[in-house]
């Protein structure tokens, strides 16, 4: 039996997209109550237009699981009221929206302070919620491209400034670092006995992930320049073609030790010797190109899984760039620790997810459940929670507030 340090905190989600929801979903596998508050008159942005497919998309299962859902019209007084409610009877209150959406509807933090002086308020925006582009609409893929990562980590010599992002990396990161702010205001409180407001800004918490670049350009006075698959300290260092139609296998080599540990295993394998300009670390930088071609003649020989086994054997970084189908039926290191769990969806069927990828030896987390169907605890927390009858309930539900 699971025991979750979270186990009687109540969170309420008013949020879209990912890095609000990521913000409760990572709470909620420690043992939080995360009610979803949300309406039929649109999904949001992992939900989708479709009402027929609102409780099929892979990506709302995923960052959903485990929450109540709670449909309510937030355009009209009474949905308003009734999420104040919530508010009241609750610990944490999440939001992603644009600003000014939660000062529209009456709780902003002086409001919340007001009717909840306990709660804590995260607000998770591109931009922050303070400074001239706090205003800017934004999400993932557009605070890559400000905090300079779709430029860095494009390739030299290109045509097209930035490498497009394929997926929103800020959302995510954003989202469970929010996860961690809160749980340094609840332990706050559990001194002051009040809430916060935390300014959870994805641009900031990105660009945090920068810092040799920023060093490169304050203290070596250098223009961090792309560098594709290269390093700067390391070669061979890069993807390597393998066997197979588009099979790669990443290697890195930092210093003379590693690199004579390599090259004996290529020696072993196939006889080949490096030339002599490849001797010294400085000379294996100078001449890139000539050595990432001498050691894709070994590697095109072999499986990536070879390749990435035998060196990791002799000490070298190898790693194989996996496809979906190797996460599921070649990983190892997945099917050791059970990474990858098995949900039965009542609308979606069976579906194959991540597990909880931080694992604490005494309140170790869980997935703790399905995602909700849309309004699927409506009835329970209006009654439950609100305090409603049934006849209240069926009122509201045909004036298209609990909606």
């Amino acid at each position: 039996m699971n025991i979750f340090p979270l186990t009687g905190i109540r969170v309420i989600e008013l949020t879209t997209g990912a890095a609000g929801p990521t913000v409760g979903r990572v709470l909620c596998e420690f043992g939080a109550e995360v009610i979803r508050c949300e309406t039929r008159l649109r999904g949001d942005g992992h939900r989708g237009e479709d009402p027929k497919l609102w409780n099929k998309k892979p990506d709302f299962m995923k960052i959903q699981r485990g929450k109540k859902s709670f449909t309510v019209n937030m355009q009209t007084a009474k949905g308003r009221e009734l999420v104040m409610e919530l508010v009241k009877k609750s610990d944490v209150l999440i939001e992603n929206f644009g600003l000014g959406i939660l000062e529209k509807w009456g709780l902003d933090y002086p409001r919340l302070k007001e009717i909840n002086p306990a709660c804590i308020l995260i607000r998770v925006k591109g931009m922050g919620c303070t400074g001239p582009h706090a205003t800017d609409l934004s999400y993932g893929p557009n605070v890559i491209n400000n905090m300079g990562a779709s430029y860095l980590w494009n390739y030299p010599d290109t045509d097209t400034p930035t490498a497009e992002a394929r997926t929103q990396h800020p959302d995510f990161m954003g989202g469970v670092a929010g996860a961690f702010g809160v749980v340094a205001a609840l332990l706050q409180r559990t001194v002051t006995g009040r809430g916060d407001m935390i300014d959870n800004a994805q641009l900031e918490i990105g660009a945090s992930l920068l810092g040799p670049k920023y060093l490169e350009y304050t203290a070596n006075r250098r223009d961090p320049k792309p560098q594709g698959n290269r390093s700067s300290v390391a070669a061979p260092y890069g993807a390597y073609p393998c066997q197979g139609s588009d099979r790669w296998c990443t290697i890195s080599i930092y210093s003379d030790n590693e690199w004579e540990s390599f090259i004996a295993v290529v020696a072993r394998d196939s006889g080949a010797k490096p030339d002599d300009k490849f001797a010294t670390h400085l000379g294996r930088l100078r001449h890139r190109d000539e050595l990432d071609q001498w050691v894709s003649q070994w590697t095109k020989q072999l499986d990536p899984y070879e390749v990435m086994e035998v060196l990791q054997s002799a000490g070298v970084c190898a790693a194989v760039v996996q496809e979906v189908d190797d996460q599921f039926h070649r990983d190892r290191q997945y099917a050791a620790t059970g990474f990858l769990v098995e949900m039965n969806e009542p609308e979606a069927g069976n579906i194959t997810t991540e597990n909880v990828p931080v694992k604490l030896s005494e309140t170790p987390g869980a997935v703790r459940g399905l995602a909700p169907l849309m309004g699927q605890h409506t009835h329970e927390i209006a009654k439950g929670l609100l305090g409603l009858t049934d006849e209240e309930i069926t009122q509201l539900e045909a004036e298209q507030v609990l909606y």
